[in-house]
């Protein structure tokens, strides 16, 4: 089992964030770390938050061991030609690290704020799956693509440098939709990020293996993530961090305030992630 931290990086300064990140880096008992893709702080906290590619690039400069991604990009905001060009840069900087985390997009304000449209949630679905299809075509196609992914369309389209990993990084999506969502994930993707409550993780990573089963995909192919929040102590996170894996999370994701910093990330690590990594290896 992989674990993970993640800092969203919002009401936080960037010497923090990045000092936390560098300091996770050391610590062997963390296998990769994340931030989100919003523009504004959710809740009621306030705040500001960092751009989350440019954030993430500037990350990867500095972490040099650790896997990372965004959980998730919110795919409304950018078209996916620009993701996957994006995406291929990252894995440059990353030497191979990045993880293109992808979800339909869903907070109203930030998408009123700025003037996006944001689609009824059928129609953002099969967005994220015509989305999701164009990036892998991109990053499989160095000589140019033609696709007809409707709202998306690709004209001889050319994503040079091609990716540093062959294929393209892997694409995690965060769907969590039982009857579409997760059969988008069985057709097209690396990996899912379970994200919610945890009481649900069971039912849909059932739902999960059943498209695999219809669409004849073997879902050890599937990475199965799931992020755990600390909202009530330490021992509270361990708890559900725990049942996540014994529920068969591969990849376990621990949630902290970035404005935490390197000593709350070692207290994350002492007070959870040790002793997840003594319980599950």
């Amino acid at each position: 089992m992989k674990i993970g931290f993640k800092t969203s990086q919002t009401s936080v300064d960037w010497p923090t964030l990045l000092a936390t990140w560098e300091a996770g880096d050391q610590m062997p008992v963390f296998d990769s770390a994340w931030i989100f893709d919003h523009f504004v702080a959710l809740g009621a906290d306030g705040g500001g938050s960092h751009e989350a590619f440019v954030t993430l690039a500037a990350l990867a400069a500095r972490a040099n061991r650790l896997q990372l991604g965004h959980l998730v990009l919110g795919n409304t905001y950018r078209h996916p030609a620009l993701v996957a060009n994006s995406g291929v840069t990252m894995d440059h900087v990353s030497n191979g690290r990045f993880v293109l985390g992808l979800g339909a997009g869903w907070h109203e304000e930030e998408h009123a704020m700025y003037g996006m449209t944001l689609p009824p949630i059928g129609e953002r679905i099969t967005m994220l799956e015509s989305a999701t299809r164009v990036i892998h075509a991109l990053w499989s196609s160095p000589n140019g693509v033609s696709l007809d992914a409707p709202p998306y369309e690709l004209v001889n389209a050319v994503c040079d440098p091609p990716p540093l990993t062959p294929g393209g990084p892997p694409i995690w999506l965060g769907t969590q939709g039982m009857r579409r969502g997760l059969r988008i994930v069985a057709e097209l993707a690396d990996g899912w990020n379970h994200t919610g409550d945890p009481a649900s993780f069971v039912e849909k990573r059932d739902a999960l293996l059943h498209h695999c089963e219809t669409v004849g995909r073997n879902p050890a192919e599937i990475e199965i993530s799931a992020q755990a929040f600390l909202r009530e102590g330490h021992a509270r996170l361990l708890e559900v961090a725990s049942q996540f894996a014994q529920d068969g999370a591969q990849h376990v994701i621990l949630v902290m305030p970035a404005a935490d910093g390197p000593d709350g990330l070692a207290q994350l690590a002492r007070e959870v992630a040790e002793p997840l990594r003594e319980r599950f290896g």
